[in-house]
């Protein structure tokens, strides 16, 4: 796997302690402008953010320390909020949906000694909780996306070192359990997944890759239709050849037959990655 990727998404798996100097702004309002605010001297990078409204925000990621990281806006400037940080080793969060401001998740991973585990945190509007997660193998959480309190999607990857799993688990409003999850590739080293957008109890996308015969990777997109998940065939250009391939970071559902994906092909005539969007028009995953 191209390890500039890992850093991306799945930097759990690396472990690399960098610093990072992250200036986190967000302007709210449209009529006019509402003040911006900024943080400046915080050390550490942020992987996503979730919004509820103009004056409530999320942002989640890691510290320069290798802890979990969380910042609150509300509407007029950003706040480090306290979080669990299990893990000998280090621990971080990928990704964070706000279903209200008293129901908000963070998911991501903490490293043990026996490896990277599943973490899911919980905000109830007073305080950040852990949450008890399934883990299968060396397993991280990369994505979360909620269709209510009751039913909530968290996506990553599991298994070993040398065979990487596809990794879904659900919420049900009682507790997180693992659902079956398919995994091409498997033979060569398996897959895993980076994204993951519901609309309905019926309806969710989960992008991501595997890897591929050849060496390379492939694009990987799987659809919940209320029963399974089942592989959905996706473009996949490999402009490198056999080593190269392709992957997805992301998807986001807009209805059921206007649905996005984002990512890159790798290694192109240039030696460097391109970007890569796919649609999804209710029949078929076309590139753009």
């Amino acid at each position: 796997m191209n390890t500039a990727r890992l850093s991306r998404k799945l930097k759990i798996l690396a472990w690399t302690a960098t610093s990072v100097c992250v200036a986190a702004s967000l302007v709210a309002g449209a009529k006019p402008p509402a003040p911006q605010a900024t943080i400046t001297s915080l050390a550490g990078s942020l992987d996503a953010v979730s919004a509820g409204s103009a004056t409530d925000a999320w942002a989640v990621g890691q510290t320069r320390t290798t802890k979990t990281l969380a910042l609150h806006w509300n509407g007029t400037s950003w706040t480090q909020v306290t979080t669990p940080a299990p893990g000998a080793f280090g621990s971080l969060l990928s990704d964070v949906t706000e279903i209200s401001p008293t129901n908000v998740w963070a998911v991501g991973s903490s490293n043990t000694s026996s490896g990277s585990k599943t973490l899911a945190l919980h905000w109830n509007g007073m305080r950040w909780a852990r949450i008890s997660t399934p883990n299968s193998g060396i397993s991280t959480l990369s994505g979360v996306s909620a269709v209510s309190a009751n039913d909530i999607w968290a996506v990553g990857s599991g298994g070993t070192q040398t065979r990487e799993t596809t990794l879904v688990l659900h919420w049900d409003g009682k507790a997180w359990t693992q659902v079956p999850s398919p995994t091409p590739g498997l033979r060569n080293g398996g897959g895993q997944l980076t994204g993951v957008s519901s609309l309905t109890g019926s309806d969710a996308w989960a992008s991501g890759l595997f890897h591929t015969n050849g060496g390379g990777e492939g694009t990987l997109l799987l659809h919940w239709n209320g029963t399974s998940w089942t592989r959905v065939p996706s473009p996949s250009p490999s402009p490198g050849g056999p080593a190269g391939g392709s992957f997805l970071n992301g998807v986001d559902m807009v209805a059921t037959s206007d649905v996005w994906s984002a990512g890159g092909t790798v290694f192109d005539s240039t030696g460097n990655e391109r970007t890569l969007l796919l649609h999804w028009n209710g029949m078929a995953w076309t590139r753009f």
